[in-house]
């Protein structure tokens, strides 16, 4: 029987590491895969949104997509029919250290300002299409909601989870303010954010008067709180209409204290295409793993996890995490 030795194992590490560098400088060694870093750098596209940014074919952008995937430069997921390319954020090896000394170069790539345009007037119409969605809807979200999944599926999820007192906590999507006077049980002042103009109107009239609530219309990938101010936040069926959900657990763990609560509910991964149209979900649910691996790199710890199953064909996934790390810390360092 043959083994292998300690010394044999080693030479073939190193070898996959030589040629992990390899393909790495390889991949970034054509101008056109430098932009497509630098446009990932702002949220994952899709196939076509990435040809659509770059005026290029089809066929092209794909084999550049191909050559960076197989270097370990990017990261892919199907969403229905169309699969997503984004940037690895789940990785500490050389192609990460790579791609941020590629971006830290950004101001000095070609076609910069173009690129970017384009890719902020894309993330603007996903915005806007999420956006005029729920002005749209109004005050018959929660009647809406209801006919895919009762809210009181998990409603006591969340509020389990939460510390029994506490001073700040932040509902995020909080559209017309239905989950806030449970939120109030548990905290002293609570904050609901939301992007929709007419869910804000609604939900500030619903709590006029309040001084312990304060309702503001905000981009959820880019929130309005100082750096550890919360106690808990609470992301109740809001993820999969965000433009870039990694960039919003990064900027919950800038919200939240050391050792703050996160409590996170959306779908779980699905095929169900209509849901695009009929209720502007940006993202058709989450895999488990993808979001263990968001929260960890983001500098979560996850306490509990459950999948509740409904009388649907969707399933829900609720999670609590911590805030065991400050990721603006550790880049600082």
């Amino acid at each position: 029987m043959n083994t292998i030795s300690s010394e044999q194992r080693n030479e073939s590490r190193l070898f996959q590491g030589q040629n992990s560098i390899l393909n790495g400088f390889k991949a970034i060694s054509e101008e056109t895969r430098i932009r497509i870093l630098h446009i990932l750098s702002y949220a994952d596209f899709s196939v076509n949104e990435i040809v659509e940014i770059l005026s290029m074919g089809q066929s092209s952008v794909s084999r550049h997509l191909r050559i960076m995937s197989n270097a370990g430069l990017l990261s892919f997921h199907r969403e229905g029919s169309l699969v997503y390319y984004g940037l690895r954020i789940d990785t500490d090896d050389f192609s990460r250290e790579l791609t941020q000394l590629v971006l830290s170069y950004k101001e000095d790539l070609p076609f910069r300002e173009n690129d970017q345009r384009n890719v902020n007037r894309l993330l603007e119409n996903r915005e806007k299409f999420s956006r005029n969605f729920f002005d749209d809807l109004g005050q018959n979200w929660e009647e809406v909601q209801e006919q895919v999944l009762d809210p009181k599926i998990y409603r006591d999820k969340i509020m389990a989870s939460l510390p029994e007192r506490s001073n700040l906590v932040m509902d995020l999507g909080c559209g017309p303010g239905s989950l806030i006077p449970y939120l109030l049980s548990k905290s002293e002042q609570v904050i609901g954010l939301d992007s929709s103009p007419k869910m804000v109107e609604i939900s500030r009239k619903e709590f006029q008067g309040n001084n312990r609530v304060r309702i503001q219309e905000a981009h959820l990938e880019h929130l309005p709180i100082e750096n550890g101010t919360a106690d808990s936040v609470v992301a109740s069926m809001v993820l999969h209409h965000v433009s870039h959900p990694p960039k919003m657990l990064e900027e919950v763990n800038r919200a939240l204290k050391l050792g703050g609560t996160f409590a996170l509910v959306d779908l779980v991964k699905h095929n169900q295409e209509f849901m695009r149209e009929k209720y502007a979900d940006l993202w058709m649910g989450f895999d488990p793993d993808l979001l263990h691996s968001w929260l960890e790199t983001f500098g979560f710890e996850l306490l509990e996890e459950e999948e509740i199953p409904t009388q649907s064909v969707f399933k829900i996934l609720f999670i609590k995490a911590k805030k065991k790390e400050d990721i603006y810390v550790r880049n600082r360092n």
